[in-house]
């Protein structure tokens, strides 16, 4: 059931990057793609790296390996808040897109944040943990919003750029790896293309 939750996940945050970001800084200068290219890969390089350390070093005690879980989808959760914020200023059509399909994103990560939650922890406790995902998410929008609202398109350029490479990492180093981690079904197969296929279609008829 997993594995075919981060196929659809992975389908639809590929269709949105394919079908919404790209075409957005197709026409923009190609040093200020790369650059904002580059520096998103590098993030999510770095937020990997936090996330080993922490578990490597035990930070959190018993809940170390949650904790290293937790911080980095935090803070990818923060980022795709101001990914949000950025195509509703460039796009309100493309905002849509991105909005629905980094919702999906999120239902599987705080799914995947839970279970990785130790089995004594509370209930009520669990349940804040997909919660101040969304404040965060939230919080990303609303500084996406207020701080890049009027900005010029190089800098917009960046920030799609930055928000394409990081979500396309999200899909080949976070959902296809661990779904690749269970025996691949037709199931699973069939639903990362149903996912693109999906939003695809809703970017065709919108």
């Amino acid at each position: 059931m997993e594995s075919n939750i981060q196929h659809l996940a992975a389908g639809v945050v590929f269709a949105a990057v394919a079908a919404e970001l790209l075409p957005d800084i197709h026409d923009k200068s190609p040093t200020v793609v790369v650059v904002g290219f580059v520096a998103g890969v590098i993030a999510m390089l770095a937020i990997h790296r936090l996330s080993k350390t922490i578990e490597k070093k035990g930070i959190g005690g018993t809940y170390a390996v949650a904790a290293g879980l937790l911080i980095t989808i935090g803070i990818d959760m923060f980022i795709d808040g101001v990914l949000i914020g950025v195509t509703f200023i460039e796009a309100p059509s493309t905002g849509i897109i991105i909005a629905l399909a980094l919702t999906i994103e999120v239902l599987f990560l705080g799914v995947a944040a839970v279970v990785a939650l130790p089995a004594e922890m509370g209930s009520l406790r669990k349940m804040a943990v997909p919660a101040t995902f969304g404040g965060l998410m939230t919080m990303g929008v609303i500084v996406g919003v207020l701080t890049l609202s009027g900005a010029n398109e190089a800098i917009i350029a960046v920030v799609l750029a930055f928000g394409a490479a990081a979500l396309l990492y999200l899909v080949t180093e976070e959902l296809l790896v661990k779904a690749g981690k269970v025996p691949q079904t037709m199931v699973s197969t069939t639903l990362f293309f149903v996912g693109f296929l999906a939003i695809f279609l809703l970017d065709i008829i919108g």
